[in-house]
């Protein structure tokens, strides 16, 4: 049920209803992610997943490349990289163009794994949404790359500001 009053029975602001769901789906994520852990042959961690994805997506790159796609630090990334090297899922390579850098990229075996990934999250957000159809979930899948986009595009300035750190 959408809440859009409060205990008094005053409205809720649209911005107040929109950050009530987000709390509501972070608590659910967390557990879907267990839900698809499950479903999975493997066992992959949602930051794994997120670099596996990348990877895919951009093909060889550098660590302080990929980072920034993730909006994480270096270091954080740095941590992430040797537990997917280790499990065979990622490899690194020589930088043709500069022989002092390294490229990361996915193996075989991490192409599989993330295809077996996405395809256990598909089939769990399949059995939690059984009612949508496609016109629907393809309007959700537009708002929520909307959404995404704007969080990725803001989350420097809103870091910044909510640091003290704003010269703006």
């Amino acid at each position: 049920m959408l809440v859009t009053s409060n205990h008094l029975g005053g409205p809720l602001s649209a911005i107040e209803t929109v950050s009530r769901e987000l709390v509501q789906l972070v608590r659910g994520l967390r557990e879907l992610h267990g839900a698809v852990a499950s479903a999975s042959r493997h066992q992959v961690d949602p930051s794994g997943a997120a670099v596996l994805s990348r990877l895919d997506e951009l093909g060889p790159v550098r660590l302080s490349t990929l980072a920034t796609v993730l909006c994480l630090d270096v270091s954080t990334v740095s941590r992430q990289v040797p537990v997917l090297e280790r499990q065979g899922w990622v490899a690194r390579a020589r930088d043709p163009e500069d022989q002092r850098a390294q490229l990361l990229d996915l193996t075989p075996a991490g192409r599989a794994v993330l295809t077996d990934v996405r395809q256990s999250r598909g089939e769990v957000l399949r059995r939690l949404m059984p009612d949508w159809t496609e016109a629907e979930l393809d309007a959700f899948a537009a708002q929520l790359h909307r959404f995404n986009d704007d969080v990725t595009t803001n989350r420097q300035a809103i870091v910044l500001a909510a640091t003290g750190t704003d010269n703006g």
